[in-house]
């Protein structure tokens, strides 16, 4: 938990200052996304690890389990000796998060499903969630959310799995499926 917990303070830091309106997370600064409906989304179950690089080269791992199934989307982030550090469970368009240890302030765990969805969601029911100004390219295995035209995250598939950067905030995550 200890080693896992720098991680979690960032994350609370990249969401910036400004609270989202009702049913929207902020995925970055100035930059909110409205959840899309599990069911818009594909059936899929999946373990992952999540590896965080930082600015000034400091890395973070996490493990997370995701399950969108019977109109439910829901992730279990554990650290990686398996102590579970939260659950985030998205019914419609609410997020519902059961924290099992005391999280950072500002720390919203709504981003973990956000982002999960800007991943694999059909590129149509991701751009009804979007705020005025905010678009989402698609070009092959890359998706890009664009704030203005900044990239705000940066989304590809590699053989590996995933990788997402948020270029302002200097974070890369990289997540690779483990083995069934």
């Amino acid at each position: 938990m200890r080693r896992f917990l720098p991680a979690i303070l960032l994350l609370s830091a990249l969401p910036g200052c400004r609270g989202p309106a009702a049913g929207e997370v902020v995925v970055a600064p100035e930059v909110t996304f409205r959840l899309c409906l599990p069911e818009a989304g594909p059936d899929f179950f999946a373990l992952q690890e999540m590896a965080f690089s930082f600015p000034g080269g400091r890395r973070e791992t996490a493990v997370a389990a995701i399950e969108n199934k019977g109109g439910a989307l829901t992730v279990v982030v554990s650290s990686p000796l398996g102590q579970t550090l939260f659950t985030v469970q998205v019914r419609g368009r609410t997020a519902l998060v059961d924290a099992r240890v005391p999280l950072p302030p500002g720390l919203d765990p709504q981003l973990l499903p956000a982002l999960v969805q800007l991943a694999l969601w059909p590129a149509e029911a991701l751009r009804a969630g979007l705020a005025p100004g905010t678009t989402l390219q698609q070009d092959g295995p890359r998706r890009m959310l664009l704030r203005k035209g900044r990239a705000v995250w940066t989304i590809t598939r590699d053989g590996a799995g995933l990788v997402l950067e948020s270029p302002a905030q200097g974070l890369t995550v990289r997540v690779r499926t483990l083995e069934d």
